[in-house]
């Protein structure tokens, strides 16, 4: 009887179909799991070898830190002269990188004069010298460190040496000029502002925003006279970063020129325009200022984030002539919450709790319910203990009744 071929020697239905293709895939699929799994265990034994190993070194290296710990210590309080030089020129190279550590964690705990023999311990260790060599030769991360150094030593290498190698990011700008900050430079406002000002720079991180306030602080009259001068050419992020600080200067302002100010309220950025009203809220006192601010004006603005910082401002101002303006500038508001906004800030001025007024102005009638609200939750957090948390009734009721 006759058999096909097929079925005589095994062959595969399909004459055409290659060789080993049902099993193949899953040779593949079992050689993958394999070195999937051999990476796996080899991630594993290395992080753990690792940390094994790194965890020795520190046990070995605890009982030198504590001795130099206990020298540095007897000799900064112990002493009259602490002697450094002699003591690290008998260290080995093993101890005196142990040694740095320890000097890095006291020079960011101590101030004052013991700071001061502490940073002479930094140059016996040559950090200064080796710090500026860094900075004009080393890498990005390189230069930071050296910087930190510097700052914590308060000994802040030549302008120029700062001006051609940190300057190539704000990060860089904000710690060179921490240095002179640390050190009280006698130019800290006039190169501070240069070094985070010049040279078209990017927006700051909080760290640069905090640096460009300190310089402020000091003197603000040149980064007012930058701001000026630039401020149209700068980054919106920027000019937002600028005004912010500025808000925070209004009392070491004197006579600067602030017109660039009063013109941010009418950028095209609506951040920055509601930038500049945050800032102007803190110069109601400056009537010069003042006088160059229409506060009808801000009705015609298209945005209600902006409207409702101004509203803001004329309700931190808060002398009848700027209350005055609010109700008027608030009747024609056609937004709710902005509305809202503008009775928060009338109602901020009718006192606070039982005192508080709560007849509504008959321009905001519509908005004064959600205001009144939201202050008396106000109240209500303002009088929960700062300690213990809520007091419920049995223990309000307990603390009442003793003596």
């Amino acid at each position: 009887m006759y058999a096909s071929a097929s079925r005589t020697v095994g062959l595969s239905p399909d004459p055409w179909a290659p060789v080993g293709t049902v099993g193949l895939p899953r040779l593949v699929v079992s050689v993958g799991a394999v070195v999937l799994g051999a990476l796996l265990v080899s991630a594993v034994l290395v992080t753990v070898g690792y940390s094994l190993l790194a965890a020795r070194r520190r046990r070995r290296r605890e009982p030198v830190r504590a001795d130099l710990r206990s020298e540095l210590l007897e000799r900064l309080y112990g002493r009259e002269d602490p002697d450094w030089e002699p003591w690290v020129a008998s260290l080995s190279a093993v101890h005196r990188d142990e040694l740095e550590s320890v000097l890095d964690v006291y020079l960011r705990r101590l101030e004052g004069r013991d700071a001061e023999r502490l940073a002479e311990l930094g140059g016996a260790l040559g950090i200064p010298e080796r710090s500026r060599r860094t900075i004009r030769e080393g890498g990005y991360w390189e230069r930071l460190d050296a910087l930190t150094w510097l700052a914590l030593l308060r000994d802040p290498p030549d302008r120029d040496l700062l001006e051609a190698r940190c300057t190539d990011t704000p990060r860089e700008r904000a710690a060179a000029v921490r240095v002179l900050y640390a050190s009280d430079a006698a130019d800290l406002a006039t190169t501070g502002v240069d070094l985070l000002l010049g040279d078209d720079p990017d927006a700051f991180s909080v760290f640069g925003i905090d640096t460009l306030y300190r310089v402020g602080e000091t003197d603000p009259g040149p980064l007012f006279d930058r701001a000026a001068a630039e401020f149209d050419e700068w980054d919106p992020a920027l000019q937002q970063q600028v005004l912010s600080v500025t808000g925070h200067l209004h009392t070491v302002v004197g006579d600067a020129d602030l017109s660039w100010l009063l013109e941010a309220v009418s950028s095209p950025e609506e951040r920055v325009r509601v930038a500049a009203w945050r800032a102007l809220a803190a110069y109601g006192w400056n009537v010069p200022l003042r006088s160059g601010i229409d506060p009808t004006a801000v009705t015609e603005d298209p945005s209600p984030v902006v409207r409702a910082s101004a509203y803001r401002l004329l309700g931190a101002w808060g002398d009848p002539e700027a209350l005055s303006a609010l109700r008027t500038v608030a009747a024609a508001e056609p937004d709710g919450r902005t509305r809202v906004a503008a009775a928060e800030a009338v109602l901020s001025h009718r006192g606070r709790g039982n005192g508080r007024s709560l007849e509504p102005p008959a321009t905001l009638d519509d908005a004064w319910a959600w205001a009144v609200e939201h202050a008396r939750f106000d109240d209500r957090v303002r009088e929960i203990p700062r300690r213990g948390g809520v007091a419920t009734g049995s223990s309000r009721r307990g603390r009442e009744g003793s003596p």
